[in-house]
């Protein structure tokens, strides 16, 4: 068990993406930092391109914890990272939330959270 909100994020970050590669999405990359914000995990889900905000806690984590100024992070970090990488802008992109709890561990996956 987690001890402190550190280890509870990456614990959780974790077991999102164990859920994630169960559905059989490709883990591209973890904890992306960019000038304009940051990205816990970003997969591939077919074709698209998804960044996630991964949200952990011992109890249910609620919907609003993803703020609006984490929001513009996110979409900022996610230019950046597809600019760096040489993706199209026009790519397929989609902004999920995984709002993680437990143990034992459970999942709550919001797609086209933002």
């Amino acid at each position: 068990m987690a001890t402190n909100s550190y280890e509870t994020g990456r614990q959780s970050e974790d077991w999102a993406v164990d859920y994630l590669t169960g559905l059989g999405w490709t883990i591209v990359a973890r904890n992306f930092r960019g000038r304009r914000g940051e990205i816990d995990v970003i997969a591939r889900d077919g074709r698209a391109l998804v960044f996630l905000e991964i949200k952990g806690s011992l109890r249910q984590p609620r919907v609003e914890a993803v703020l609006p100024r984490q929001i513009l992070r996110v979409r900022g970090a996610a230019e950046e990272f597809m600019v760096r990488n040489r993706l199209s802008l026009e790519s397929e992109v989609r902004f999920d939330a995984l709002f993680v709890w437990g143990p034992p561990y459970q999942v709550t996956h919001l797609r086209d959270a933002f």
